[in-house]
């Protein structure tokens, strides 16, 4: 009586909690647990960061909720759905909360309740019908119900319908009254398998009356205690699972007795249906039926024992009377026959009429305490949540208010000090820009014959192109460096506000006016202007296009090169002379020969000589064509830059785009930046509204934190435990 007195009170202080949290939603929107992708923790729906996540799913931190956890995920999640999940999610939590209350509320009047009922559940075709029946010494509930057929089945001693054995169908379990035939329909006990096995009517609930004869001592419906009834539920699967998960939940449900069939062991809809009843029921009873077909029953035993141990780990610590391996059907077929039974079927008997009846303790009020434990905890998880969440925002709201006088100041100095350091960045800048500029530009005319080993000569054949190519090539490399030098006015004038943003980078100040200072708006403004260099082919009147130089015919012969050439050549045709007149003898023979061979063959031979010396003149100027052209090209192309002042120009528009880069992108972040310190006020003022309504909510969750880690401390110290556990 005194544990019961105590969870009643305890269940009476759980609903408070609760009511007090629904009571100020208005001020204090409870927050449900949301992991944050970019920042790897807690943050509710509504924070600004959800709007960084990678993908459109917004994962729940749910985890180590049980009672008021909700199942959701949000999928497709966009910015403008924030506000309507966000009051989708709240709502939702809050109706979760309602829901546990009606739930203490029951459970209330269940512990107050003298009956007790159980649950017999398993895997389709566990022999779940075939255990009732066992238990009752006689064939009462179908066997091999059809789970997309059949309902729940519920066997009450016939004393509680005035001694009367018949079947109540029922549409609406909670709208059921014995009393008012309208809210069920009455079948005879002999029509049972045929109405359940049909069911064409989708009834939810069949409440069987029927008669027990044996003593208080042997039966467990008629025991003389309390009023029992069993629950056979169709087998798990797709369809049935979380409907028998749900009816397990319920607050009449004192024991769960789930059926195992040996030969299967544990299917996956067995293990999920055992993991969620277990968070409130705590102890389970489990049999194992059919174990008389196992061959190796010992090693059948250890293998179950051992999952079992995982799944429900209650119920594997009072292993001894809370798991059974039996035959029900070998123990009904042995009743038949008017014997006693199984050893095995009675010890299971025994230790489950000694759960309900002896241990009250345990099975009539230990969902109760579960049930609490579990919501407590919950409670707790959510209330420092949201605590949590209200601290972080006060110490932000904190850190801005601390930050925004000196901050006032910073930006108040940065405004003079930065403004004035503008022109002499700018001037700076240019400067460098114009000396580099000059520097870069004047080297590459001066050496403008080392380019000139870039461009491929291939023989006198292609001489003009060659010219043509070399000429090109000179004016692409003039326009080449004067592009050079434009970017890297451009990267000046980047590094230079680079330079500015640096110097602002300690002060708090809008993103819209840091973007000014991007170095895109330099690219941006400098553009794709006219460089200042040849154009090779261009026509019309533009008068920014300077045309590039013609190629002449003299480009490709050096006429002084030539004299020299026959110059250094008359010594040795005089030579020449001089030894065929000293050698007239061996002329004379030559004569004679010639004689004999004809003079028509010697004036051909002295037309070959002569073809061959001109040959070789022409050979000579061939091969020197190369450097000639080298020579000419590269000295033209030189006295054009010259002439058309390709350094000077170029330098003085570059430095002077750059000077114009930075003035326009400096000036406008000036103006921008002046334009924050008088919102500085204003904001602080609204900071401080913030911090006070978040105090108010901290100290709020953390009463409820503090509230329901108390009652659950109470809640572990009330000791439902009759009998030692043996093991």
């Amino acid at each position: 009586m005194e544990k019961r007195n105590l969870l009643l009170s305890l269940i009476n202080g759980t609903k408070t909690l609760l009511t007090n949290m629904r009571a100020n939603h208005n001020n204090w929107p409870i927050q449900y647990p949301v992991k944050d992708h970019d920042e790897n923790k807690s943050r509710s729906v509504d924070d600004s960061n959800k709007k960084n996540l990678e993908d459109n799913t917004v994962d729940f931190e749910d985890d180590n909720l049980e009672i008021l956890r909700l199942n959701l995920k949000v999928e497709n999640y966009e910015d403008s759905m924030v506000t309507a999940w966000d009051n989708a999610i709240i709502a939702h939590l809050d109706s979760k909360i309602l829901e546990s209350t009606r739930h203490l509320e029951k459970l209330y009047m269940r512990i107050s309740d003298t009956s007790s009922k159980v649950l017999i559940t398993g895997d389709l075709n566990a022999g779940k019908s075939t255990f009732v029946n066992a238990v009752l010494r006689k064939s009462v509930v179908p066997q091999d119900q059809q789970p997309c057929t059949a309902g729940f089945c519920e066997v009450i001693d016939a004393k509680n319908n005035d001694g009367i054995e018949e079947v109540h169908a029922i549409d609406d379990p909670e709208a059921y009254n014995r009393e008012d035939p309208s809210t069920f329909t009455r079948f005879e006990l002999d029509h049972l398998k045929q109405v359940i096995t049909e069911n064409a009517h989708q009834y939810q609930l069949f409440k069987i009356y029927c008669q027990d004869d044996r003593t208080a001592e042997e039966s467990l419906l008629n025991n003389g205690v309390v009023d029992i009834s069993l629950i056979d539920s169709p087998g798990l699967n797709i369809d049935s699972i979380k409907t028998t998960a749900l009816f397990a939940q319920q607050e009449e449900i004192d024991v769960i007795v789930f059926m195992v069939n040996a030969e299967n062991h544990f299917t996956l809809s067995g293990k999920q249906f055992l993991t969620n009843a277990g968070k409130e029921k705590g102890y389970i009873f489990i049999v194992i039926n059919r174990f008389d077909q196992i061959e190796e029953p010992e090693r059948c035993k250890r293998d179950i024992l051992s999952q079992i141990e995982k799944i429900s780990p209650k119920t594997y610590a009072d292993a001894d009377n809370l798991v059974h391996f039996v035959s029900a059907k070998r123990t009904l077929q042995e009743h038949k026959k008017g014997n006693h039974g199984t050893k095995e079927f009675d010890d299971l008997e025994q230790c489950l009429r000694t759960f309900i009846l002896e241990k009250r303790c345990k099975s009539k009020l230990n969902p109760a305490k579960v049930y609490l434990e579990n919501v407590l905890k919950d409670i707790k998880y959510i209330s420092e949540y949201n605590k949590q969440l209200e601290m972080e925002k006060i110490r932000s709201i904190q850190e801005k208010i601390d930050g925004e006088m000196p901050n006032y100041y910073n930006l108040k100095n940065v405004k003079e000090e930065v403004s004035d350091d503008i022109d002499k960045i700018i001037d700076s800048t240019s400067s460098k820009v114009q000396a580099y500029t000059k520097d870069y530009l004047s080297r590459f005319v001066k050496d403008l014959e080392r380019y000139s080993l870039e461009v491929e000569y291939n023989g006198f054949i292609y001489a003009w192109k060659y010219a043509n190519e070399l000429r090109n090539h000179l004016y692409q490399l003039a326009a080449k460096r004067a592009r050079y030098c434009a970017k890297y006015g451009q990267k000046s004038a980047s590094e230079c506000i680079e330079h500015v943003k640096n110097m602002i980078k300690d002060v708090e100040i809008d993103e819209s006016i840091t973007s000014v200072l991007d170095p895109a708006n330099v690219d941006s403004i400098m553009g794709d202007e006219e460089y200042l260099a040849p154009k090779v082919g261009e026509t019309g009147d533009n008068k920014n296009i300077v045309k590039a130089i013609s190629l002449e015919f003299s480009d490709f012969f050096d006429l002084e090169d030539q004299l020299e050439l026959v110059k250094d050549y008359l010594p040795s045709f005089a030579m020449l002379a001089s030894g065929i007149y000293g050698y007239h003898k061996l002329a004379g023979q030559l004569i004679s020969v010639g004689n004999r061979i004809g003079i028509e063959n010697i004036a051909k031979a002295g037309f070959i000589v002569l073809g061959i010396a001109g040959l070789g003149s022409l050979t000579f100027a061939i091969s020197n064509m190369k450097s000639t052209i080298e020579h000419n090209v590269t000295q033209k192309v030189r006295n054009h830059l010259r002439t058309i002042e390709y350094v000077d120009n170029n330098v003085d528009r570059i430095s002077k785009n750059t000077r114009r880069s930075l003035r326009v992108v400096l000036w406008d972040f000036h103006n921008q930046f002046s334009k924050t310190f008088e919102s500085t006020i204003k904001k602080r003022e609204e900071y401080e509204h913030e911090q006070r309504m978040a105090e108010d909510a901290k100290e709020f969750f953390a009463s409820i934190s503090k509230r329901s880690e108390e009652l659950r401390k109470i809640v572990s110290t009330v000791d439902l435990e009759n009998t030692t556990k043996s093991r």
